[in-house]
């Protein structure tokens, strides 16, 4: 292996990236209960897309500093004829005010039986949409297969020439396609043997690389990774270690609709990236540009956000602040959802790809947790973590009224963002740790393995707390170091598996005990609450029959 970067004579290349822009045709219904009701269940914008798309472009043009755009799947909601029509105009369009346009697709463009969900009055009707994915490829040949110096054909993934030096590599991971029978999106091995092929060809060119695809290869969060595990790229542990290993640097990504840069260090000690990127019609309503560098060692990752819309109505709000709001409220209406009516809820969470089958199984659980965080407060919780957080009373006494749930909406939001603001020096931080320090204390107390119920969750405290800050990169502007193929012959130095060290604020909670002691107390006392509840309507019973036999008794005497 070489010991330097592939590609290391190049000019920087710019690049915009653009993922899940799911256009939707207004021809396929926009007006009547059925699509209001189909609206409400959305985290993206649905009839306005035309309008959105139509900013994202001007925008993408006005920067002259590159001619170059990749899309990385979903370009429809679901596959409709009328949208995949609309949105190939579109990217013709694209093409004439001198963008190059690179595309790859993915499930949400094709569907099986080849109808998808119209709307007409109070009535779901269906309407034609793409069956065979294989149709995609003819579709989109225009953008980037066309170009192809290379094709693995039943993927439908391809190489072109970029520019001087660098390849781009459009994989195409859909999920709906099924290698050697198994579910889920990835590669197949086939697939897997061209991509290895292309690489060395490349290596052996000294051609930088530049890699996209749909699914994460990367959770995001690791709460992201249990409740969206259906949803990350088959075999993605396995994958990435192999590409990294190879000498593919970084991925592009979407299906997530989550604005983050995540990276991992191989066994051998080599560095990989995925570099997601937001829906441009959801939120964040976001688009990238990437400036790969490997002269310099680096890749730099800048974030456009558009702001605004003409044409749509935002209620007078900058259009990401709208999509916040908008998003918000979808937020808020899942979390009341989880204390008081868990099919809404199940109706709700595919919109996070999380499954609606999942949520009613795990239903009894989700309840009393929903209607417990309804409820509660900062200050209540500070009264069950005193000691664990570290706070004071007057520390907390002007957000001691603010309910936790307004936390926790912006703690989702902020994932779907990027760049999560509370780090262990503020009092969220304190307070929410010492908060989860307690439940995990619970947890060990009774010996329940929270892994039971989500694979690879080893705490409660190690699920929510990314979701508090971002001790990595920061996911809208970065600048992300390359390295040389580390191996046998050329070891990666100690510092690629250095971890930075952590103080933690926040103390280990001992109240496990303590809790399960109160549970067990308050389940007694409900218990000895229905018993006297059951003695007194005996006794009442016991009564009336009496009272009854001794009138009857008076009536034969009398």
């Amino acid at each position: 292996m070489s010991n330097r970067i592939y590609g290391s004579d190049n000019e920087p290349l710019k690049i915009q990236f653009i993922t899940d822009i799911h256009h939707y045709s207004r021809k396929v219904g926009t007006e009547g209960k059925a699509y209001e009701k189909a609206e409400s269940k959305s985290q993206k914008v649905i009839k306005d897309t035309d309008l959105v798309l139509n900013e994202a472009w001007n925008i993408l043009c006005e920067d002259k500093s590159t001619d170059i755009v990749v899309v990385a799947g979903d370009t429809t909601r679901d596959g409709e004829i009328d949208s995949h029509k609309e949105v190939i105009d579109m990217l013709h369009a694209l093409q004439k005010r001198g963008k190059r346009v690179y595309v790859i697709t993915a499930t949400h463009d094709f569907r099986d039986g080849g109808v998808a969900d119209g709307y007409v009055g109070d009535e779901v009707v269906k309407v034609p949409a793409v069956e065979n994915r294989q149709d995609l490829w003819d579709m989109y040949y225009d953008f980037g297969p066309s170009e192809a110096i290379a094709t693995h054909r039943e993927s439908m993934s391809y190489v072109v020439q970029l520019a001087p030096g660098y390849r781009l590599f459009a994989l195409n991971d859909d999920t709906n396609f099924k290698p050697e029978g198994e579910s889920g999106s990835g590669f197949s091995d086939d697939c897997m043997a061209w991509i290895m092929e292309q690489l060395r060809d490349a290596q052996e060119h000294d051609q930088y690389v530049i890699a996209m695809t749909h699914h994460p290869m990367i959770a995001p969060s690791p709460f992201y990774a249990i409740i969206g595990k259906g949803d990350m790229q088959r075999n993605h542990e396995t994958t990435r270690e192999i590409f990294a290993d190879a000498g593919l640097h970084c991925m592009l990504t979407g299906h997530t609709h989550i604005h983050d840069i995540s990276y991992v260090t191989t066994e051998k000690g080599n560095r990989f990236y995925d570099i997601a990127c937001g829906a441009a019609i959801g939120c964040p309503p976001t688009m990238r540009t990437v400036v790969f560098d490997p002269k310099n060692a680096k890749i730099d990752v800048d974030t456009i956000m558009i702001k605004n819309v003409p044409g749509m109505d935002t209620d007078g709000k900058p259009f990401d602040e709208y999509m916040k709001g908008f998003f918000f409220g979808m937020i808020g209406e899942v979390i009341w959802a989880m204390g008081n009516d868990i099919d809404r809820l199940a109706e709700m969470t595919p919109a996070f790809s999380i499954p609606g089958e999942k949520v009613k199984k795990l239903g009894w659980l989700i309840k009393p947790i929903g209607k417990f965080l309804n409820k509660l407060t900062f200050k209540k919780a500070w009264r069950l973590c005193k000691k664990e957080s570290g706070l004071k009373k007057e520390d907390i006494a002007d957000i001691a009224d603010k309910r936790v749930v307004d936390l926790i909406l912006e703690l989702v939001q902020n994932l779907y963002c990027g760049d999560s603001p509370y780090g262990p020096d503020t009092r969220e931080y304190k307070l929410t740790c010492g908060v989860l320090n307690v439940i995990d204390s619970f947890l060990d107390t009774i010996h329940l393995n929270i892994g039971k119920f989500l694979k690879g969750a080893t705490s409660v405290r190690g699920l929510v707390e990314p979701l508090l800050w971002n001790p990595g990169y920061c996911d809208a502007k970065a600048t992300l170091p390359l390295y040389p193929i580390y191996d046998d012959e050329n070891p990666a130095p100690a510092e690629m598996f250095e971890e930075k060290h952590f103080d933690d604020p926040v103390k280990k909670s001992k109240k496990g005990p303590l809790v399960l002691t109160c549970l067990i107390l308050a389940v007694l006392l409900v218990i000895a609450v229905l018993v006297l509840i059951v003695i007194g309507i005996i006794a009442l019973i016991k009564a009336i029959v009496a009272a009854f036999t001794t009138a009857a008794l008076f009536g034969l005497l009398f």
